[in-house]
């Protein structure tokens, strides 16, 4: 009997494309301000997009390009949790000049946002083609391998990353796939199904346009669209971006009033209910901390104890390692995607 495949990508799947590719060196998706500098303004096109000159609430709190990964995601974090503190809140501050906090994290917030997509379209730029001649990356060749075999009758990937690198590979070797929900999304007869919770530079509003690039300060910390809303465009420019789907990370999508998050996730946990004892779950890159945890457990809590489940990752996390086997009977552990090899050749 045919089996389904669902695999849970995090950062590390990126991370792991970019060391086998060799652009880990000019592409920094752990350190998200290394870079920074280098990005171009979307109004002059000229380098110094992380500058004090256009985001000065970001630039105010620390962030440079020169500071260490641990200060970076320590920034990102402080800024995150007070926007959804920030956005839970019950009742708003009173008006008037003695009752003024300070909302600089909630304005760094928007900065945040929007500085990520701009972040991300310039990395994915850098990358101008990703196949080669010898362009032997195992996941791709896996992902290939159970698009065409028999084997397998269907494939879910869940992804948390903002990057298109995965959507690229696929068009590039001609594989069909669906991004379920989104304007120009579904594909007939596609085996392959995208989800991406947190977002991505692929998702553009209905109303986004061509026009002078700015920082919605006065805007809700988190705008509200449904999946609906947005269209799929891997054509990527640089453009204003008027409700923009992206997560930063750290940030919990499930305390965020984000519709297309939430239907989103809705369809992830769906589709992980229907694995069984037959299929398999694959996970790689995942990091279990405050920008995936929750999701994951929602996932892991709601999956047959009996599926096939094996984890990638060099350096995985402790507590993942031990809910997944306390959870799951059939659970291996792999250091590298190059332990895929034996499936497909």
């Amino acid at each position: 009997m045919a089996k389904k495949l669902y695999l849970v990508l995090g950062n590390g799947f990126s991370i792991d494309l970019l060391s086998h590719i060799g652009k880990k060196d000019i592409i920094d998706v752990v350190n998200l301000f290394r870079y920074g500098a280098d990005v171009t303004w979307p109004c002059n096109h000229m380098a110094g997009f992380l500058s004090y000159r256009h985001y000065p609430n970001l630039w105010n709190l620390g962030a440079r390009p020169n500071m260490s990964p641990e200060e970076a995601m320590d920034l990102v974090e402080r800024v995150i949790t007070c926007a959804n503190v920030f956005a839970l809140r019950k009742k708003n501050v009173p008006h008037g000049l003695e009752n003024n906090t300070n909302k600089i994290y909630v304005d760094a917030y928007h900065e945040l946002a929007l500085y990520l997509r701009s972040l991300f379209t310039f990395y994915n730029s850098k990358v101008e083609r990703i196949l080669s001649d010898n362009f032997d990356w195992p996941w791709a060749k896996f992902i290939e391998f159970a698009n065409k075999s028999s084997e397998y009758s269907e494939i879910n990937i869940v992804t948390y990353n903002y990057d298109i690198w995965l959507e690229r590979i696929l068009l590039e070797l001609k594989i069909p796939f669906s991004v379920p929900g989104l304007k120009g999304g579904d594909v007939d007869g596609a085996k392959i199904n995208i989800y991406k919770p947190h977002g991505s530079i692929s998702f553009y509003h209905k109303t986004q346009q061509e026009s002078d690039y700015n920082i919605p300060y006065g805007r809700d910390i988190f705008p509200d669209a449904s999946t609906n809303h947005f269209n799929l465009n891997h054509n990527i420019v640089l453009s204003r971006c008027l409700v923009n789907a992206m997560i930063p990370p750290a940030g919990d999508s499930t305390r965020m009033a984000n519709t297309w998050s939430g239907q989103t996730s809705q369809n992830v946990i769906l589709e992980a209910g229907e694995l069984t004892a037959n299929d398999e779950l694959m996970i790689c890159g995942i990091s279990y901390w405050h920008v995936d945890r929750a999701e994951l457990d929602n996932i892991l809590v709601n999956v047959d104890p009996l599926v096939n489940v094996y984890m990638f990752n060099p350096n995985p996390n402790k507590s993942l390692n031990a809910v997944l086997t306390s959870m799951f009977s059939n659970y291996v552990y792999h250091t590298s995607s190059y332990s895929l090899k034996g499936r497909y050749e």
